[in-house]
C-alpha cells in the first residue's frame, strides 16, 4: 500500500514538475513589452561591435529603435565565435527558445532549422516592393516546403587579398592568372624567404576550403558544381591534388590553428596572400597600403568564365515562429528596414558587408569609395559566374570529419582519391 501510494506521488510530481516545464517554455514565446509598451525583439547575431561590420549594424539598430520608440524595441545578444553560435542557434531551436530574430549559414543538406516548423513564413508579407530587393534566385533557394522562413542577407564573394610589397620582393611584377603560375609564383615567394598562404584546418577551414572551392570550379566548371550531388568526381580528385600541392606552402602551424590565427599571419605579413570575404578589410588597417585585390587563376581552359567567384554560403536571417500578429508585424517591419537600399548602403560602405539585397552601384557615393572596399565592389560587380564554398554544404557529419581529413592530406597520410573517397562517404 505504500509502495503504491508512493508511486502515485512521484507520479503526481512528474506530471507537475512536466507541466511547470511547459510553461516556462511558454512564457517565452509570449510577446515581451518594454516599460513604454514598445514591443521587445530579442535578436541574436554574430557580428562583434568591435568589427566594422558589427558597429554598422549597431547603428542601424539603434536608428530602428529610435524611429520605433515606444512601439518596437530590437534587443541584441552577441555570440562573435561563429562555428559555436550555428550550433548554440540549432539548440535554442531545438529546445524552444528560438530567437525572435537570428541569422545563420545556409546548407542545403541540413535543412533542421527550416524543417522544425518553429520559423516564421514570411510568404503572406512578401510583396512585389520586398520581392524585388533581392537577387534572382536568393528567394527561391531559401524557400523550402513552399515556406519562405529565411531571408536573404549576406553573400559574401572569398577574394585573393596579396600583399603586393611581398610579391615585388620575390620578384613577382603581376598576380598570376593560371594554377600553374601560381605554383612558380609559390615557389618564388618561398625562395625569397615569403610563405605563399594563410591556411587552417581547425573549425570550418574557411581559408583551405576557399582554395579547395576555386580549384575544383577551375577543374570542373562551375555549373558543374552548383549542380550538387555525389563529390566522388574525378574533378575533385584533381582538385584535391591540387590543393596537397598547394599547401606545402602555408605556415607551420596551420594545421590545428584557427582563422584568428591564420588571418593574424597575413596581417602581420608572415604570409603573402589569403582568400577572405570584405570583412578582413578592417582588420587590413595596418598594411592597408601593401596589399591588392586580385582575381583568382584558373586555367584558361573555359571551364569557367574569367570573372568568377566562390562565396560564403548564403547568411540570412530568420525569426521564431509567433502567434502574436503585432509581434509578427514588428519582426517583418525590422526585417524590411534592415534590407532596405538605405540599409544596405549604409552596411556596405561602413561595414565592409557584400550583401544580397540590391546595392546600387551606381550611387555616387558606392562609385566614389576608394581603398580596398571599392577593389573589392568592382570586383563583384564584374562577377560572371559564382558557386559557394564546398564546405557549406556538406553534411553535419561531413563537416565533422573535415578537419581531420584535411589535415592528413596535408601530412601525406591519405591521397587526394583517399581524401576525397572518405569525404564522399560522410557526406552520404
Amino acid at each position: 500500500m505504500k509502495k503504491r501510494v508512493l508511486s502515485i506521488l512521484m507520479t503526481a510530481a512528474m506530471v507537475i514538475s512536466l507541466t511547470a516545464g511547459c510553461g516556462q517554455k511558454a512564457d517565452k514565446k509570449e510577446t515581451r513589452k518594454s516599460d513604454s509598451g514598445a514591443i521587445v525583439l530579442d535578436m541574436y547575431h554574430s557580428w562583434s561591435t568591435d568589427s566594422e561590420r558589427g558597429a554598422a549594424l549597431n547603428a542601424l539598430i539603434e536608428q530602428f529603435n529610435k524611429d520605433n520608440e515606444g512601439e518596437i524595441e530590437v534587443k541584441v545578444t552577441v555570440n562573435p565565435d561563429f562555428p559555436a553560435y550555428q550550433e548554440k542557434v540549432k539548440t535554442m531551436i531545438s529546445t524552444d527558445t528560438t530567437p525572435d530574430i537570428f541569422h545563420y549559414n545556409f546548407n542545403p543538406n541540413d535543412l533542421s532549422r527550416q524543417e522544425s516548423g518553429k520559423l516564421m513564413d514570411f510568404s503572406d508579407y512578401m510583396d512585389d516592393e520586398w520581392k524585388a530587393r533581392f537577387g534572382e534566385g536568393d528567394l527561391e533557394t531559401l524557400t523550402v516546403n513552399g515556406e519562405i522562413t529565411s531571408i536573404p542577407f549576406e553573400k559574401a564573394g572569398a577574394v585573393m587579398y596579396y600583399n603586393k610589397d611581398l610579391f615585388s620582393k620575390a620578384g613577382i611584377s603581376e598576380f598570376p592568372a593560371t594554377w600553374d603560375e601560381m605554383t612558380e609564383d609559390c615557389k618564388k615567394l618561398e625562395k625569397a624567404g615569403i610563405t605563399p598562404f594563410s591556411l587552417y584546418t581547425a573549425d570550418d577551414a574557411w581559408y583551405t576550403c576557399n582554395l579547395f572551392t576555386y580549384l575544383a570550379a577551375s577543374y570542373a566548371g562551375v555549373d558543374k558544381l552548383n549542380e550538387g550531388g555525389d563529390i566522388d568526381t574525378d574533378e575533385m580528385k584533381d582538385a584535391a591534388a591540387k590543393l596537397a600541392e598547394l599547401t606545402k606552402y602555408t605556415t607551420s602551424d596551420a594545421i590545428g590553428a584557427n582563422y584568428s590565427v591564420a588571418m593574424n599571419n597575413f596581417v602581420s605579413e608572415k604570409t603573402a596572400m589569403v582568400i577572405d570575404g570584405p570583412w578582413l578589410i578592417g582588420s587590413l588597417e595596418p598594411i592597408k597600403d601593401k596589399v591588392g585585390i586580385a582575381q583568382m587563376p584558373s586555367f584558361q581552359d573555359g571551364k569557367v568564365a574569367e570573372n568568377y567567384v566562390v562565396t560564403d554560403a548564403q547568411t540570412p536571417w530568420a525569426a521564431a515562429k509567433t502567434d502574436d500578429k503585432e509581434k509578427e508585424k514588428a519582426i517583418v517591419k525590422f526585417m524590411k528596414f534592415i534590407t532596405s537600399e538605405d540599409s544596405v548602403k549604409q552596411l556596405t560602405l561602413e561595414g565592409a558587408v557584400f550583401l544580397s539585397p540590391k546595392l546600387d552601384m551606381e550611387d555616387s557615393d558606392v562609385k566614389a569609395t576608394t581603398g580596398l572596399l571599392g577593389e573589392y565592389l568592382q570586383l563583384n560587380s564584374k562577377v560572371e559566374q559564382s558557386t559557394v564554398n564546398i564546405q557549406r554544404n556538406l553534411t553535419t557529419a561531413a563537416n565533422s570529419k573535415l578537419p581531420s581529413l584535411l589535415e592528413s592530406l596535408m601530412l601525406g597520410n591519405v591521397t587526394p582519391d583517399e581524401f576525397v573517397d572518405q569525404l564522399a562517404a560522410e557526406n552520404k
